[in-house]
């Protein structure tokens, strides 16, 4: 099955279509996890939102923390991982969905030998990283 992702811009009064290919993006490697930048906030009319594919390796247990301002919706691509969400341990598998709205402490962790991925939409996200590490 071919996947497209699609956005929807004004350009001069007209609405263009945004197009990413698979394998395109910016990947940012970070201590517990990767992620691919697949639209910024320059692809989107409104400011704030940002649509990224995070891949957590297997036995990588993701740090513990939260955002001040921004929700992230995330959607399960493959694998599968423990996340905490407040108090709350779920075994997400591919198709699931969840939202972590501003305060919502959350984490993944990925207790199998394969990656874990997931698309992870993020809303309302200001310009400086507003994350909240509550573990080293």
């Amino acid at each position: 099955m071919l996947a497209k992702v699609w956005c929807l811009s004004q350009v001069e009064g007209e609405l263009m279509a945004k197009y990413k290919p698979a394998g395109s993006g910016e990947t940012i490697q970070e201590v517990d996890y990767s992620k691919t930048i697949i639209f910024s906030g320059d692809d989107f009319q409104e400011p704030g939102h940002l649509l990224q594919v995070v891949t957590v390796p297997p036995q990588t247990r993701q740090r513990l923390h939260f955002h001040r301002q921004q929700t992230e919706v995330f959607f399960i691509l493959e694998g599968q991982a423990t996340i905490r969400l407040g108090s709350e341990d779920f075994l997400a598998r591919p198709g699931d969905a969840f939202v972590c709205n501003p305060g919502d402490e959350h984490r993944l962790w990925n207790q199998s030998d394969q990656g874990f991925r997931l698309a992870v939409f993020k809303i309302n996200t200001p310009e400086a990283d507003d994350s909240v590490w509550l573990e080293a």
